[in-house]
């Protein structure tokens, strides 16, 4: 997608600060005239009747439940702002765990688009970009989340959470939402390209924005601050991820570098990005620095969870050639900055939830253990500084028992920054 020159990020930046700034309560004013003697008292209203609690939603085949949500959104919506004419963008929709694209939030959105422009053909429909954003347009946001319908959390996921979102960005204010349950073998949690081949993942401040603009609102609240004044780095990210997946890795290294100035230091969208972007266009040097500060980041956080993928059952890395050579970088880049900010660490191994979890808790500490003794031949001074601990399956993310792509990250290395004793 080519970006018209004509715009600036710096403008949109001040859109979005204008867009904060006008989300305040105007001061209220007198009521009426002062009077020289009290009313007389009213008799108290009757209390309104208690609505009992909406049973829940039984989950539908994916397709069904996005129509379902997004035909009430839409209702909703009109009911609140009319029918008028309007711009609309959609800023794509994750998972709600994770903070990833995956392959059915993607499917989410391209079947909303098409929904809301059969239904309310006056709204020009678009992706979110940094031309979108100029004419303060409607919002679209959502998330997709896994659940156990029993609240069992030592169960897999039976079912997705659908959530869906509409902004109106010249108020801030949230103007419809509506919610539905998905059943889980319908829908496709694998992560788009992008975030597949991203090294690491967190749940960082822009992901939990977005999450909490999504899940953690009502009608009519403003919304969160801080996803409002990011929206022109995410239209940038946006047309960088897109020019990622266009296989354009030159064109997305530009962008990627372009939204720098305007992102959160520390979104890992940007840092994944140029991570990427430099490794495919043959900047491994780069690349090296650009995950060191990947390592930075986690180790300030006191996490950094990365996606070091074991042949299955084995303690044996994938033997993949050009995953070999990224986890080299890798590991040395932790052993790096953990060597040089003489910090302790503590190396901690996951599993997914399938198996026999005593035979999970063995297979992610050894794992681990192998991580460990890695780190330690690179710098033998983190000798004394590192630890390992298996934590089997009981600190699952995505929480789905299929052993592949889609639940990848429950098999993930964590590496906690911990206090030396």
């Amino acid at each position: 997608m080519k970006t018209p020159r004509t715009v600036r990020p710096w403008a949109l930046f001040g859109v979005a600060m204008l867009l904060v700034a006008g989300c305040a309560a105007p001061p209220g004013g007198d009521a009426g005239a002062a009077r020289t003697s009290p009313p007389p008292a009213a008799a108290p209203p009757p209390a309104p009747p208690v609505a009992p609690a909406p049973a829940p939603v039984t989950p539908a085949p994916f397709a069904d439940s996005v129509a379902r949500a997004g035909e009430r959104l839409l209702q909703d919506a009109q009911a609140s702002i009319g029918s008028g004419p309007r711009e609309l963008i959609i800023d794509p929709l994750i998972d709600a765990s994770t903070g990833q694209q995956t392959v059915g939030s993607v499917q989410m959105g391209q079947q909303l688009t098409a929904l809301m422009k059969a239904r309310t053909p006056q709204w020009n429909v678009r992706q979110l970009s940094r031309a979108s954003l100029s004419d303060r347009p409607l919002l679209l946001i959502g998330t997709l989340t896994a659940i156990n319908t029993k609240n069992a959390k030592d169960e897999n996921a039976d079912a997705f959470r659908v959530c869906l979102a509409m902004i109106d960005l010249r108020t801030g204010k949230l103007i419809a939402k509506r919610a539905d349950r998905a059943t889980v073998a319908t829908v496709n949690a694998e992560p788009t390209p992008f975030f597949r081949d991203s090294p690491t993942w967190a749940l960082d401040k822009t992901a939990v924005g977005y999450v909490r603009s999504c899940q953690g609102s009502a009608l009519g609240d403003t919304m969160d601050p801080g996803y409002l004044l990011r929206l022109p780095a995410a239209a940038i990210i946006n047309e960088a991820q897109s020019a990622f997946a266009d296989n354009k890795p030159a064109e997305a290294y530009r962008l990627f570098h372009e939204v720098q100035p305007i992102a959160d230091p520390d979104d890992l969208r940007v840092l994944n990005g140029l991570y990427l972007a430099s490794w495919r266009t043959g900047k491994k040097k780069e690349a090296a620095e650009t995950f060191g500060k990947i390592v930075g980041v986690g180790l300030d956080a006191r996490k950094l969870p990365i996606k070091l993928f074991f042949n299955p059952g084995t303690t044996t890395l994938l033997q993949s050639s050009d995953l070999q050579a990224q986890y080299a970088v890798w590991l040395r880049e932790v052993a790096l900055q953990v060597g040089v900010r003489e910090t302790c660490m503590k190396v901690v191994g996951h599993t997914s939830r399938t198996g026999d979890a005593v035979a999970n808790d063995v297979l992610s500490q050894k794992r681990a253990a192998v991580i460990k003794q890695s780190l330690e031949r690179q710098n033998k001074k983190l000798v004394t500084r590192l630890t390992s601990e298996g934590s089997g399956s009981r600190e699952t993310i995505v929480g789905l028992g299929t052993d592949d792509l889609r639940d990848a990250l429950d098999r993930r290395v964590e590496f906690r920054t911990v206090d030396c004793s």
